[in-house]
């Protein structure tokens, strides 16, 4: 089944938008999580890495003032170490360590390192080994309520050292030192190798963010240049489903050329329906055009017929006048030939008179055969500036004897046409030599050529004395003139040459300013 061209385009641009919108959705996703993931690492793991390293430094300063046994030193210690607030934080670390440990950056080794380093700290300060076995305080025995932890052991020694140091009891104080000496020593090792398991944790992390970074900038860029793919192809694919539109329209500008030639195309559905409805067009058109060229032979045919007695009439009117002259002209030849001192001079005379009124019914009889034998036109592409030149120069002789300045305005480009050549060429004789017996007395003769769209307009304007405008409306009539001796068919020769070559004639023309004949013509193709 073949999409139609609407459906072909609606379907490359619903693929385009779901590539983009798949790819920004990816991005969308990938830029959450690394936002996410970088907020963990900035805002938990990195905190609870620096905070270990410098409680490392607190507790071994401390551990430094505890060794001295000094009682000064050992008031520092009960000052300051509360404030410290280790088992608080480093229980605080563990924590954020183990919810690290859950996020996605921390994968594989990394999760496996904050989490032994979670419970490395936990046990820091929640574990019991100190008070076991051989690792328990000798003051535990006799304690009430010994601690159940680390942390507690830690804040129960420091109270009773701090108890101690206001009794004024050196010795007990020195005591309690030593075992939270020890406490703090088993604490510090613990947090520092916590600390060095969160430092790698945290390279480890920082690198796979890096390449996290990385994928997502590789992404962004691969996500741009495939949208960038998908809009060309999308572009390729509309150009290709659109083509077949432009073979259409130059199908149908042969189509009003005359070209009736069938025109196939089967691409999509929509497509296919126009061209048959184009061929179908082309079959009505050719079949009118036939029927068309039928009647106007039929018409042409009635209107010659028409013509033919017309032409009777009007002879039979012309040769009257000669054959009476020539009657009588014999008559007075041959009474001069029977009086007696016949002058041979005259009677020479009276014969150069008989042959010219013999010449002219010839020439009668050959215009008037010529009109009412013209053959159907051969139509063929010619180059109507060319015609006009040549005929032109054919010419220049008459032109010259008349006084009369010629003037082309051509374009230097073929102005291609279909007409019989031959006919055509006869046309703008009777057209020029009109325009020469207009200017008796000299004149301008301008002679133009253009071309607009399918349409090749030629004009030739004079500067002679016009015509009347009460003949205006039988200009293009058979014997219609204005000439003592013209024939009248001149201009209606021009009519049906043009016609023929399926153009237009008009006439424009002032009395005293000239005349100007618009031949308007079909271009070729």
């Amino acid at each position: 089944m073949k999409l139609t061209l609407p459906a072909r385009v609606a379907l490359g641009m619903v693929a385009q938008m779901a590539v983009f919108c798949g790819a920004l959705l990816y991005l969308g996703v990938t830029a959450d999580r690394l936002s996410e993931d970088l907020s963990a690492v900035k805002e938990g793991l990195e905190p609870a890495a620096e905070d270990l390293r410098a409680l490392v430094a607190e507790i071994k300063t401390h551990e430094d003032f505890l060794a001295t046994g000094r009682t000064a030193d050992l008031e520092r210690v009960t000052r300051w170490l509360p404030q410290a607030r280790i088992p608080g934080r480093v229980t605080s670390h563990a924590n954020t360590l183990r919810r690290v440990a859950e996020a996605r950056v921390a994968r594989g080794a990394v999760a496996d390192d904050l989490r032994r380093a979670a419970d490395l700290l936990a046990e820091t300060v929640e574990g019991t080994r100190l008070l076991s076995g051989t690792d328990r305080p000798p003051w535990v025995d006799g304690a009430a309520r010994p601690p159940a932890t680390h942390g507690a052991l830690f804040d129960e020694t420091l109270g009773r050292m701090s108890a101690a140091l206001t009794r004024s009891s050196e010795y007990e104080a020195t005591s309690m030192a030593r075992d939270l000496l020890r406490v703090l020593r088993h604490m510090r090792g613990g947090i520092r190798t916590a600390h060095a398991m969160t430092a790698a944790a945290r390279r480890d992390a920082d690198h796979e963010l890096l390449r996290r970074r990385a994928d997502a900038s590789m992404a962004l860029v691969v996500v741009t240049a495939g949208g960038v793919v998908a809009a060309l192809l999308l572009l390729l694919v509309s150009i290709r489903a659109l083509r077949p539109v432009g073979d259409l329209a130059l199908a149908v500008r042969r189509l009003a050329a005359g070209d009736y030639s069938e025109v196939t195309m089967r691409s999509s559905p929509e497509l296919a329906d126009l061209s048959e409805a184009l061929n179908s067009m082309a079959a009505t058109l050719r079949a009118r055009e036939t029927e068309q060229e039928r009647r106007s032979e039929e018409m042409m045919r009635t209107e010659r017929l028409a013509v033919v007695g017309r032409m009777a009439s009007v002879v039979a009117h012309e040769v009257r006048n000669p054959l009476n002259s020539i009657a009588l002209n014999v008559d007075l030849l041959r009474e001069m030939l029977e009086a007696p001192g016949r002058d041979p001079g005259r009677a020479l005379e009276v014969l150069r008179a008989v042959q010219g009124e013999v010449d002219r019914l010839a020439e009668i009889t050959e215009e008037y055969l010529r009109f009412g034998r013209m053959p159907k036109g051969v139509m063929a592409a010619c180059d109507l500036g060319r015609v006009l030149r040549d005929t032109r120069d054919f010419m220049e002789g008459e032109f010259v004897a008349a006084g009369i300045e010629v003037r082309t305005q051509l374009p230097e480009a073929p102005l291609r046409v279909r007409t019989d050549e031959g006919q055509f060429r006869q046309a703008l004789i009777n057209i020029l030599r009109n325009a020469v017996e207009a200017m008796p007395g000299g004149g301008l003769l301008t002679l133009a050529g253009s071309e607009l769209e399918d349409r090749v307009t030629l004009t030739v304007t004079d500067t002679g004395i016009g015509i009347p405008d009460a003949f205006k409306a039988r200009l293009f009539e058979p014997f219609a003139t204005t000439k003592a001796r013209g024939t009248g068919l001149g201009l209606a020769f021009v009519q049906q040459v043009v016609q023929e070559s399926g153009g237009e004639v008009f006439i424009a023309s002032s009395p005293g300013k000239g005349t100007t004949i618009t031949m308007v013509l079909r271009r070729a193709v």
